[in-house]
């Protein structure tokens, strides 16, 4: 494919057309964040668990690593800092996560969750007034570790041993006890293909939650799990607290299919309004759920916003089949209804291309 404009001269490969789509609503908010589920280790660079699949320079499965490119078209398509914790994140080995960065750091996205060195520091930044703490932890790395140490990945269950928790919630407490207006919690937990958070989801939340994080973003389950508005005491006051599950897949190969994995070819790009209430603390007022489906055919994959996708031009626009009509018409119903189940009285009222949610 032709290379996609960058410095790099000559052939390459171009992913600007997987999200040209859905740019617009990823260049609208005022700091957008996304969870990067593979590595930019450079060719050959995945670690290959078994021969049958060490047959490409870049790899899909088991194992992530993905050219360059890709760094520069999500910079494209509006995203500005990228989690980089999770289960897939050593597929290239501790040389292919710091790598990561550095390529990452050449398109201008930022990160957080990993590091070149050092332990890795929480993000912080101020953003439409609010003064932000956010980092990124893994429960998993699906087995993978260095015997060098793992101290620059932020993952707090490695080999199903739990001893990197404490450092997570120490952090959070550091974090917490810098009063900034949210402290926001990437988080890669639960179990895939489940509509629901499970009970060890469950269970880091109250602790992470008691550590005084804000608001949490859940992934890794490929799938939607709704989103919860909690109000919790803290100190003797009041704190609201805001929990997105798992927001399921972006973009990704994975087709629709029984067997739980009903909806992974759709999600939502999940939209939080800040505002400052009577007492001047920063809160969750309000939201808007723009529902996206996964337009994968012999050409390409694209992410497409699901309102896009059923308008009166969309068939010729997009080149969509009947099947893709009947994707569309499944997420637009399934998408606002499964995230809001946790929400009782709050209701979801649909507002041109977007579902609203304000809270009281």
């Amino acid at each position: 494919m032709e290379g996609s404009g960058h410095a790099w001269k000559g052939w390459g490969y171009d992913f600007n057309p997987a999200f040209e789509w859905f740019t617009s609503y990823l260049e609208a908010p005022d700091l957008t964040i996304g969870n990067l589920e593979t590595t930019f280790g450079g060719p050959n660079s995945a670690l290959v668990t078994h021969p049958e699949y060490a047959f490409r320079e870049y790899q899909a499965y088991p194992t992530f690593t993905t050219p360059d490119e890709l760094a520069f078209a999500l910079k494209n398509a509006g995203f500005d800092i990228l989690g980089t914790a999770n289960n897939h994140c050593m597929d290239s080995n501790l040389e292919g996560a710091a790598r990561t960065l550095r390529v990452l750091e050449s398109t201008g996205l930022m990160a957080t969750g990993t590091s070149v060195r050092h332990s890795p520091k929480p993000w912080r930044g101020e953003v439409g007034g609010f003064n932000l703490s956010m980092t990124a932890w893994t429960e998993s790395l699906n087995g993978l570790v260095s015997p060098r140490g793992m101290q620059t990945i932020n993952a707090f269950s490695v080999h199903g041993k739990n001893e990197r928790l404490e450092e997570m919630l120490r952090e959070l407490r550091d974090e917490a006890a810098r009063d900034p207006d949210l402290l926001i919690l990437l988080i890669h937990w639960g179990q895939e293909y489940l509509a629901e958070p499970n009970q060890h989801q469950k269970e880091l939340a109250d602790l992470v939650i008691e550590a005084g994080v804000d608001i949490i973003i859940g992934s890794h389950p490929h799938v939607l799990q709704p989103i919860e508005r909690r109000v919790v005491e803290d100190d003797g006051s009041e704190r609201e607290v805001f929990i997105a599950w798992s927001l399921g897949n972006f973009i990704s190969s994975q087709r629709h299919a029984g067997s739980g994995r009903e909806w992974v070819d759709g999600s939502a790009m999940l939209n939080l309004d800040i505002r400052r209430d009577a007492k001047g603390r920063a809160r969750v007022a309000g939201l808007s759920i723009v529902p996206l489906y996964v337009h994968w055919n012999d050409e390409h994959i694209r992410v497409l916003a699901v309102s896009d996708g059923l308008s009166s031009n969309a068939v010729a626009r997009y080149g969509l089949s009947e099947y893709d009509l009947r994707r569309l018409m499944a997420l637009e119903r399934f998408v606002p209804a499964q995230m809001t189940r946790y929400l009782g009285s709050t209701a979801a009222r649909k507002d041109g291309e977007v579902w609203r949610i304000q809270f009281p």
